[in-house]
């Protein structure tokens, strides 16, 4: 697989996991909410629902519970999802709309040879 091809398959596996963690952390966030919240925000995307209603710092940990278990059991290496997490909590906190150009950036602070579980050339591992 050359650079190209593999850049854009960490950007979109990337991207699942990251509106994947949103969209949980809005759901979680908006089962929070009564029903006068609730209410209204039916037509904002779950992934979006941080934009609309305020996150705190200590509430990050629970909005984001169990996020990363599909990551982490196709075999996303750990340095990655850290900083995947690290994205996805910070546009919580903040109140940012997710954009792939922000997602870019942060991907671009990665090494450049990310170890992914496909490189692996042991038969035993996952393909």
């Amino acid at each position: 697989m050359d650079q190209m091809d593999r850049a854009v398959l960490v950007t979109a596996i990337s991207e699942m996991a990251v509106l994947r963690a949103l969209q949980l952390a809005g759901n979680r966030l908006l089962g929070k909410r009564g029903c006068s919240v609730r209410g209204p925000m039916k037509v904002v995307e779950p992934w979006s629902i941080h934009v609309h209603l305020q996150v705190q710092e200590h509430e990050l940990n629970a909005l984001l519970k169990g996020a990363w278990q599909i990551p982490v059991a196709v075999g996303l290496p750990d340095n990655l999802l850290d900083a995947l997490d690290k994205h996805v909590r910070t546009l919580l906190a903040a109140g940012i709309e997710f954009r792939r150009d922000d997602l870019l950036l942060t991907l671009s602070r990665l090494p450049q040879q990310l170890e992914l579980p496909w490189d692996s050339h042991d038969p035993c591992v996952a393909s």
